[in-house]
């Protein structure tokens, strides 16, 4: 069975919702339109291989009203999910990584395969993330504790969650829109001033 990342997405729309995206293929990635074009021909509304997306017939031709509808729902509805997925950028989990932890890297990675619904890798990066950070924490226990040795375990830590995890489950080149990063650094500073407050309270009461 022929199918990607956006094959679920296609099952649902209609033909003439499927035609108008062929015809405006230049606002969506190749692998969206290529699952239109799979959908179509399961649906016999085209001849597999023979007919290209520039020069499909619109036979049921949706009405300028509707095609205004469908521009303005573009990041509600239907269009979202042919568009690039916004996802966090490699530089985002870096920067999460390097700063704060490998545990916090992977959880932006783990938002990331998510929204590609993979299940399974999530699952991994996560048990990875938890036994990195143990593993980290438990050897900076028994090696001088400076910032350098923590860079370059947190630096060790990105080098996995982006050459392995990323590039096998999503792709080296995977083109994708740059989420926001605002909301999960609001947390992670919250989460390690917490942390930070709690380690220095017994000498304040003391």
């Amino acid at each position: 069975m022929r199918t990607n990342n956006f094959t679920q997405n296609m099952l649902k729309k209609s033909d003439a919702e499927l035609e108008y995206i062929l015809q405006e293929k230049d606002t969506y990635t190749n692998e969206a339109i290529q699952a239109v074009i799979w959908e179509l021909e399961n649906r016999n509304l085209i001849e597999k291989g023979t007919i290209k997306p520039a020069i499909i017939p619109v036979e049921n031709e949706i009405s300028v009203q509707e095609k205004k509808q469908n521009s303005t729902n573009t990041n509600e509805n239907s269009v979202e999910a042919l568009a690039l997925p916004i996802l966090y950028s490699k530089k985002a989990i870096q920067g999460f990584t390097i700063f704060f932890s490998t545990l916090f890297g992977a959880i932006l990675l783990m938002s990331n395969l998510k929204k590609m619904n993979k299940p399974k890798a999530r699952i991994e990066v996560f048990v990875f993330g938890i036994v990195y950070t143990i593993a980290t924490i438990v050897l900076l226990n028994y090696l001088p504790k400076t910032f350098f040795l923590t860079l370059i375990f947190n630096i060790v830590g990105y080098a996995i969650l982006i050459e392995y995890y990323w590039n096998n489950n999503l792709g080296k080149e995977f083109e994708h829109q740059k989420k926001q990063i605002k909301k999960p650094l609001i947390i992670s500073v919250s989460v390690l001033a917490i942390l930070i407050f709690f380690s220095i309270l017994p000498a304040i009461l003391g």
